[in-house]
């Protein structure tokens, strides 16, 4: 069914507020969201932080079930943690590698998880190969084949979405690839979580990280980490505490045997029950609707951007998402975003999508260094859309 945003409007408290096209960043939580972690939070106060957990404690059981369903997973093949760059590395530090193997990723791999790659890469000897562009700007996938038939591929990491330009990575057909040559598959879908549906089965992946902040409307400081079972048993975390691993013997321990072994033990339990209830309220609506309304407002939006004059659009990809960025001639970035806030309409600002600034990596395509960005939601309006434009104009 067609999302009802009349519906998802009423609640969502921050519309009366703002227009909010940050959602890329963090969106508005919804009202049963907000309610679900304030709720925990009162229970903490009434009754101690402990006993709040242990009341809840099936609640929080749940939340491993819900995140499941969202990703087509099992439930003992899904952590939780306190960010996405944190779960991301969480998986990825702990593989075992080789010296001079090779890490291949794309060049709009998240500058974050650049840094930690080249760190381990320093740490063990390996290469990083970055995968070129095809001509609509995704990973090329010929040059991933190319790469992976020349053998000694530790890994393939690439982010799903990127954060600034639009366009949504063939993470099917990689993964498909890489299963055929049996090397590990690390997607970094922070971004499409929550826009889109997402199936762990069908993208192949072997490593799925995913926050809450963003497209599920969750709250800040939640995320989730998938692994899938048989890739388990050979990733000991870098780190273990009491919660992730039991003693064993007289010096030695035992780790646990599902993906809880990525996690610590002190957490938030508020935030992971929001974290829970956003994924709920997404799965009830339905992702393919979700996808349906976020990429037709997406459309809309850069069709009226390119209408204006002096306005730019910088968006790449055969599909394409619910980011959207774009320059305007003469004004810096930063001046766009704070004349749309004194509007109470919110964009972004982020790295423009042919420079290397975020992404760490070079790069021959030339443009804007930074660009504005706008991305949108369901709850998003064609009216919120034309006034952005208006304004612009």
């Amino acid at each position: 069914m067609p999302i009802d945003v009349k519906a998802v409007r009423s609640q969502t408290r921050g519309v009366l507020n703002v227009a909010h096209f940050n959602n890329a960043g963090s969106s508005l939580m919804s009202r049963p969201v907000a309610d679900t972690v304030t709720g925990h939070l009162r229970r903490e106060e009434e009754i101690g932080g402990y006993e709040a957990a242990e009341e809840a404690a099936d609640r929080l059981e749940n939340v491993y079930s819900s995140v499941a369903r969202l990703i087509g997973a099992q439930p003992n093949e899904v952590a939780l943690a306190e960010n996405g760059s944190r779960a991301w590395a969480a998986a990825v530090y702990s593989f075992p590698f080789l010296p001079r193997m090779r890490l291949l990723i794309g060049r709009t791999e998240y500058g974050g998880n650049v840094i930690a790659l080249r760190q381990l890469a320093q740490r063990n000897y390996l290469q990083i190969v970055v995968l070129d562009d095809d001509p609509h700007g995704q990973v090329d996938v010929e040059h991933l084949q190319a790469e992976l038939e020349r053998g000694n591929v530790a890994m393939v990491a690439l982010t799903h979405v990127p954060m600034a330009n639009g366009l949504v990575n063939p993470a099917a057909e990689i993964g498909r690839r890489c299963r055929a040559a049996g090397v590990p598959f690390v997607l970094d879908a922070c971004q499409s979580v929550g826009q889109m549906p997402l199936d762990v089965q069908a993208l192949g992946c072997d490593v799925l990280a995913g926050t809450g902040r963003k497209f599920l409307r969750g709250p800040r400081g939640t995320a989730f980490l998938y692994v899938r079972a048989s890739v388990l048993e050979r990733l000991e975390p870098a780190m273990l505490d009491g919660h992730s691993a039991v003693p064993a013997g007289t010096e030695g321990f035992e780790v646990r045997g599902d993906a809880r072994r990525f996690e610590s033990w002190e957490s938030s339990a508020a935030g992971r029950l929001g974290l829970g209830r956003a994924v709920d309220y997404a799965l009830a609506l339905g992702l393919d609707a979700v996808q349906d309304r976020v990429a037709g407002l997406a459309e809309q939006l850069r069709r009226e951007l390119a209408a204006v004059p002096g306005v730019a659009v910088h968006d790449r990809g055969i599909t394409r998402c619910g980011i959207v960025t774009f320059s305007v001639a003469g004004r810096e970035p930063g001046s766009i975003r704070s004349r749309l806030a004194d509007h109470r309409i919110n964009v972004s600002v982020a790295p423009g999508p042919f420079t290397d600034a975020h992404a760490v990596l070079s790069q021959t395509a030339q443009g804007p260094d930074m660009v504005v960005r706008a991305s949108v939601h369901y709850y998003n309006t064609e009216a919120e859309i034309r006034r952005l434009v208006g304004l612009l104009r």
